[in-house]
């Protein structure tokens, strides 16, 4: 296996296992992590997840290691199957309804970046880089990145980076608000794993309302409200809400079920 999950208690570890190709991506390396995301959402004892590299890099985007004199494909059916069975991935990603931590040292490039930016939290260390080279490629940047950079740093400053295919570094990605924390080099996944396991003690049922909420569309003040209006309502019918509210009142924590 090149995409590597691993289950410690009540988090999963996915682990991008190729480090002599700095983790690049294969087509059956595609394929694995659909197959390891679909499980961290349907197993109920799983209630967070890392994403993580091995070696001295987080991912160096897809592979393109064909060779130089090797012809496209030049069909257009062909490259949004393509494209379609990637989106497929990293949209169930950004749509897991569990906390995802995504733990990046070393390079982070391309569609690597895109996946990066879909998780909850983003640790750094001092040697992340990330660099969206699509432009570079004569490619358009692909799978929602310019959305979610945009989304997070404002159009002006997504331009300039995209534009460019210029490098973010780890602490300036933490400066711009492109990732939450830099961590040291040797503490990453531990801290990642911390982080993690005290987001698998959070209700199952609120966090996975509270992010889809997260992930709308906020520019509708008016629909968001009514739809934030239908999460409480849901979340406010669960066991875990009288848990939540009993284990308040008697100072002791909260032992959440999913119910």
């Amino acid at each position: 296996m090149s995409v590597d999950l691993s289950v410690n208690g009540t988090v999963a570890i996915i682990l991008f296992n190729r480090p002599d190709k700095l983790n690049a991506l294969t087509n059956d390396m595609w394929g694995q992590l659909a197959e390891h995301l679909e499980r961290c959402e349907r197993d109920s004892t799983i209630r967070a997840v890392v994403i993580t590299g091995a070696g001295r890099a987080f991912c160096a985007g897809a592979d393109i290691s064909k060779p130089a004199s090797a012809k496209p494909d030049k069909s257009l059916a062909s490259a949004i199957d393509a494209m379609n069975a990637y989106n497929a991935v990293i949209r169930r990603l950004y749509h897991l309804s569990k906390p995802t931590v995504a733990a990046v040292r070393g390079a982070a490039v391309g569609i690597a970046w895109t996946m990066v930016l879909c998780c909850d939290w983003v640790l750094v260390t001092e040697s992340a880089k990330f660099r969206p080279a699509f432009l570079n490629l004569a490619k358009v940047p692909e799978g929602g990145i310019m959305c979610l950079m945009s989304r997070l740093i404002g159009q002006l400053k997504a331009r300039d980076i995209i534009y460019r295919a210029r490098f973010v570094s780890g602490r300036e990605a933490v400066d711009l608000g492109l990732a939450t924390q830099l961590v040291g080099e040797e503490t990453l996944t531990e801290e990642a794993e911390v982080l993690a396991r005290e987001m698998a003690l959070a209700a199952p049922l609120a966090f996975a309302l509270t992010k889809r909420l997260f992930n709308s569309d906020m520019a509708d003040f008016d629909r968001f409200v009514g739809m934030e209006l239908n999460a409480i309502a849901i979340a406010a019918n669960t066991s875990d809400a009288v848990e939540g509210m009993a284990a308040f009142k008697e100072k002791r924590p909260a032992q959440f079920t999913g119910h």
